[in-house]
């Protein structure tokens, strides 16, 4: 007869915390594999896809922060000057998210918005005699967590990365061209 008693405020506690797992809350962190696409502003650079990685904390319940960084890709380049060839782009970015359902219990549905800086790597740039300055620029993400699990959630986003290539010979700039690409993507996220 007393193990009855027990199981019922055993199940009651579990449920209890499970349902506050649910909840996105301070000190929270997560880690997430995404795949991405990119849609370039200049059509001088082919589009890529590729996979990236993110990390993130969450300060308080609704505000977080999050690095992520891109696997290297390959684009083939034609330059106005008729220069052709093919540089290699790495982007990381690093954003201040926001979660207007973040504390709430049972929110299956998370949507977030990001804002923050982001930091192009340029290398490999086969164009004889041709360099490409790194760049720094503004970033903006929008996206949603689907909670499956207490730590699990599929998540999807959109976010816009100002991004200029500026391609120099000698110290002297021979042409900048303006990516800015839009990225969208699809990954996993688990949260601890």
């Amino acid at each position: 007869m007393r193990i009855l008693p027990l199981a019922v405020a055993a199940t009651l506690s579990l449920s209890t915390f499970a349902g506050q797992a649910l909840a996105y809350q301070a000190g929270d962190v997560y880690v997430r594999g995404e795949f991405e696409k990119s849609d370039l502003a200049s059509a001088k650079f082919s589009r890529e896809s590729g996979f990236a990685i993110a990390g993130g904390y969450l300060i308080t319940d609704m505000l977080g922060v999050e690095l992520g960084i891109g696997e290297k890709l390959e684009h083939d380049c034609q330059l106005d000057a008729g220069d052709a060839g093919s540089l290699d782009r790495m982007p990381v970015n690093l954003l201040l998210q926001y979660y207007p359902l973040g504390g709430i219990e049972d929110a299956r549905v998370q949507p977030f918005v990001g804002v923050g800086v982001n930091y192009t790597r340029f290398s490999g740039v086969s164009t004889a005699g041709l360099s490409v300055d790194n760049d720094y620029g503004f970033a903006g993400q929008v996206g949603m967590d689907l909670v499956i699990t207490d730590n699990l959630s599929a998540t999807s986003f959109a976010r816009y990365t100002e991004v200029d290539a500026t391609f120099e010979s000698g110290g002297e700039t021979v042409e900048k061209v303006r990516l800015d690409p839009l990225t969208v993507g699809a990954g996993i996220t688990y949260r601890f």
